[in-house]
């Protein structure tokens, strides 16, 4: 980050933030006359982390153009602030408490790094820093570099943590590269003031990611060579390292590990199970280990984390991405608080987020339909529970929308999942209606609140957000049908989607638009390639347009995607180009009829920007209906808040002007 430092805003100073009690959502609210200033504030607080005592928290507070590192007491009082950034040079990715007085913080920024004598190739790289939690400006790089032929500091990546070695306090084990030319790591042993480091695991071939036990003993690591990914394990003492399994990016054999409770040759895991990702265990010190189940939804994917105990380190049950916490939770005690908040914080999802202070204080993040959420803390000796902050406290869920979880078959019997949100207030029938697929497409969406649904619903325009096949969460034979068949299948489950709800009259079918991003911009451009009479518009931000150029971009080592994994989920040029180029929107311009908006970030490391340029030449070329906009300085996530607002007030323009006023009471 040396090169850097000057990026770096560090601030004195004090906010506040209002306080209030944690009140169950109100059942009924006239629609608000929420602007898109409103939405594109963001969270107000992200990445809140309880100290080791318990007695501040930290966090990244946005706060109009800028995002701030602050601390503060959890019993209340100002805010101090210790970093900002304006999300354009630099954007904050998580932070970490090391010890009572100092914080781990790691950042993210666009660069580029030489692949050829001749050719280069964009990277989204990150940095670690240990910053004082009480002095603005005591910044330290942990990976600054040492002389010219410091390996360590060319590494993209420079924030992988494998453990925090609580007891310590002083250092951090961190995994970082031994070698100048290879991608495969060591762990050091850091120093968090000085940044001192000393390797305590070498590297092994091409691993890049480790664990430790609970016993800060380095013992699992994943490499990866050529579309596969092997796990490694060692015993206690470190030695006998051993490849356990090999599986690619889609296969049915693939695991994640989670890491250990207090049993050191009892690794927790997830794998599959009858077809769906559930959680297991491994047992290192079985001559053939196998997974076996510790925890599984009857129907639908478990993705989690693990909870740890703050006072022995042991695991005590999973924080997930959705359903009820005490499903998840195997410490007796626990089990029982998760049960008690259950009951007394109705109609929203409870995650218990973090242990501290011998597991006595706990910060619990809360969400549901249509309601944003709350962060909190708790104290079990005291039986307390104290709201830190809403998340989007501008918004009312009484005045938000809630979705409804519709389920349908494709027209060739695939059963699928979808969501539909509708506006407050208003009769659901004939409603002109916004088809909204996700991002990915390896994700989902779920019946919790995301803020472009709701800001679609309060603009008067029913939501519809399918879970296509290719999306994750319904299990592994729905995850690959949607394998190789971008614009196809995939597209089918939208255009599906709609004559469900045309069927039911809920959607007007000559007020149809279609709107996403990344994948989802993809989806919205092809269903105006595919279906010209269905979607009277499309918008898109950050799309993928040109299939050929990204694989050919990816077979040429010119993006940091994995050739193989584009490969086996899109195809090849050699096997595939036919169907690449009838599936690319971009060489199909010519047949989009209805008028399109397009907005890219210049500085987009996720889908490069010249996907978005490509299509808006394209479309020029072809004289169609075309609003371009480009995004100076812009990512794929629309960190920077101007860009945010840019985002909401275009969509709202352009639904306007192919959709009509939406139905608002």
């Amino acid at each position: 980050m040396t090169n850097r430092r000057s990026a770096l805003a560090l601030l004195a100073g004090t906010m506040t933030l209002g306080r209030g009690p944690l009140a169950a959502p109100a059942e009924a609210g006239a629609p608000a006359a929420y602007t898109a200033e409103d939405f594109a504030a963001g969270p107000l607080l992200r990445n809140v982390q309880l100290s080791p005592d318990g007695k501040r928290f930290a966090a990244i507070l946005n706060k109009g153009k800028h995002s701030f590192l602050v601390t503060r007491a959890v019993a209340g009082g100002a805010f101090t602030s210790l970093l900002a950034s304006d999300n354009l040079e630099f954007q904050f990715n998580w932070l970490r408490w090391i010890n009572p007085q100092r914080l781990a913080v790691s950042l993210r920024y666009p660069s580029d790094r030489q692949v050829s004598e001749f050719s280069s190739a964009d990277t989204m790289e990150s940095r670690l820093l240990s910053v004082s939690a009480d002095k603005p400006g005591d910044a330290v790089n942990l990976s600054r570099p040492r002389g010219e032929d410091d390996v360590v500091s060319r590494a993209l990546q420079q924030d992988r943590v494998v453990d925090w070695l609580p007891e310590d306090g002083q250092h951090i084990l961190l995994a970082l590269p031994d070698t100048k030319f290879s991608q495969q790591t060591a762990v050091y042993k850091v120093h968090v003031i000085s940044g001192a480091r000393r390797i305590v695991q070498e590297s092994l071939p091409r691993v890049s990611h480790w664990l430790s036990d609970a016993q800060h003993r380095v013992r699992v690591g994943i490499a990866y060579e050529q579309g596969r990914l092997t796990l490694w394990a060692c015993d206690p003492q470190g030695q006998n390292w051993r490849a356990l399994r090999s599986f690619g990016f889609f296969d049915e054999r693939r695991v994640a590990p989670l890491g250990f409770g207090l049993d050191p040759n009892l690794l927790y895991l997830q794998a599959q199970h009858e077809g769906l990702w559930a959680v297991h265990t491994l047992d290192l010190s079985a001559a053939d280990p196998q997974p076996q189940l510790k925890y599984r939804l009857p129907a639908h994917d478990l993705d989690a984390r693990l909870l740890h105990s703050s006072r022995n380190g042991d695991a005590l049950g999973l924080v997930t991405n959705g359903g009820a916490a005490d499903a998840y939770v195997w410490d007796t005690e626990l089990k029982a608080l998760a049960e008690r908040l259950d009951r007394a914080l109705p109609q929203r999802q409870i995650h218990l987020q973090q242990l501290v202070a011998d597991d006595q204080i706990y910060l619990l993040r809360t969400w549901g339909n249509g309601n944003p959420g709350e962060y909190a803390v708790g104290n079990r000796a005291q039986g307390s529970l104290t709201l830190l902050s809403e998340v989007s406290p501008q918004l009312d869920p009484a005045r938000l929308t809630r979705k409804q979880r519709i389920e349908f078959k494709a027209r060739d019997g695939l059963p699928l999942q979808a969501f539909l949100s509708l506006p407050r207030g208003v009769p659901g029938s004939a409603l002109p209606l916004v088809v909204l697929p996700h991002g990915g497409p390896q994700s989902a969406d779920t019946g919790l609140y995301d803020t472009w649904s709701a800001f679609i619903a309060a603009r008067g325009y029913a939501v519809l957000q399918v879970n296509f096949r290719g999306s994750t969460g319904s299990g592994q034979k729905h995850l690959q049908a949607g394998l190789r068949r971008w614009g196809l299948e995939m597209q089918d489950d939208l255009e599906d989607g709609v004559a469900e709800l045309v069927r039911r009259g809920t959607a007007d079918p000559k007020r149809v638009a279609i709107a996403g991003s990344s994948y989802g911009g993809y989806a919205a451009l092809m269903g105006a390639v595919k279906t010209p009479g269905l979607y009277r518009g499309a918008f898109a931000f950050a799309p993928v347009t040109d299939l050929v150029d990204l694989i050919r971009e990816s077979e040429n080592f010119r993006t940091m995607y994995s050739r193989e994994a584009v490969a086996e989920q899109i195809g090849t040029l050699a096997d595939d180009r036919a169907r690449l180029e009838a599936t690319s929107p971009r060489r199909q311009a010519a047949r989009i009829e209805v008028p399109v908006v397009l907005l890219h970030g210049t500085l987009d490391r996720s889908v490069p920007f010249e996907q978005g340029q490509g299509m808006a030449d394209a479309l020029k070329a072809a004289g169609k209906d075309l609003r371009f906009v480009k995004q100076e300085r812009g990512d794929h996530f629309l960190s920077h808040q101007p860009h945010r607002l840019q985002f909401f007030q275009e969509l709202e323009g352009f639904l306007a002007r192919v959709l009509g006023p939406g139905a608002l009471a």
